[in-house]
């Protein structure tokens, strides 16, 4: 029997949906997210108090009531599920039958006696003004699309069939030009969203979190205990630092089940 647990790090955590979303995206028993680099982990438990006083006011009983679970964490690296999670949406993969917008920024480099330059990609529409690109990264001179087959000192011709960039005419140097494009899965347009909308919120979820350690009677025996939530909600709140060494911060409130006759929080198994 463990009574004493010594804990070596958190292995991963999982969240499984107990509920369908209001958009039907998600269906009870997703997985909603897996996430393998948990840290700086908390869980806090609170409760409201009220005393039963005497005539003068003197505290006589404390009785206890609402108590409250909440777990909180930071995943190492940005996860674009969890993301989706605390969104109340799901992760979307472009394939043939969910085509996603993706935005692109590209610089086109010119040669002395370049012709038509191919783009990476076919844009969606045309771009009205293309911008030359200086070295240390700011636009120079606009360039605006030609009305006409031919390009100019000033124009340039695209042609989003071929996707194809004729320059202006006498041109050297970088041009940076901003379009969007379909990405379908084919052809590797590859791409994967997500879209935080103001209506659509976290579901119900079960969390479970497994962690790695050892009796502290037995540290050459490592063993993996479990914090079981059978009723969290994911909070919609966060604050994510767009940064290299930024993490991204989640946490979630324990729910009682209010149908279950124990209303547990949470629980913490550790099998032998």
């Amino acid at each position: 029997m463990i009574n004493n647990f010594v804990i070596d790090r958190i292995v991963r955590g999982i969240a499984i949906a107990q509920g369908d979303s209001q958009d039907g995206l998600i269906k009870e028993g997703d997985v909603l997210f897996s996430i393998n680099q948990i840290q700086n982990a908390s869980l806090t438990v609170s409760s409201e108090s009220t005393d039963a006083v005497d005539a003068l006011g003197t505290p006589i009983a404390t009785f206890y009531r609402a108590k409250n679970a909440e777990f909180s964490a930071e995943n190492a690296l940005f996860d674009m599920a969890l993301m989706a999670t605390q969104s109340g949406t799901v992760k979307q993969v472009a394939d043939s039958t969910n085509v996603i917008i993706v935005p692109c920024f590209e610089t086109v480099s010119v040669a002395s006696g370049d012709s038509a330059k191919t783009l990476a990609h076919t844009p969606k529409a045309a771009p009205s003004t293309i911008y030359e690109l200086k070295g240390d990264g700011s636009t120079g001179e606009k360039f605006t699309k030609s009305t006409s087959s031919s390009a100019s000192a000033s124009t340039f011709v695209i042609d989003i069939n071929s996707a194809s960039l004729t320059p202006p005419t006498g041109f050297v140097g970088d041009l940076l030009v901003v379009y969007e494009y379909e990405a379908d899965g084919q052809n590797s347009n590859d791409a994967t969203s997500i879209t935080n909308t103001a209506t659509n919120f976290p579901v119900g979820c079960k969390f479970i979190m497994e962690v790695l350690g050892c009796d502290v009677c037995n540290q050459t025996d490592l063993i993996y205990a479990y914090v079981i939530f059978p009723n969290a909600k994911l909070s919609p709140d966060f604050d994510w630092s767009i940064a290299t060494d930024s993490t991204h911060p989640f946490s979630l409130k324990a729910m009682q089940d209010y149908c279950s006759k124990d209303k547990a929080l949470f629980s913490i198994v550790i099998p032998e």
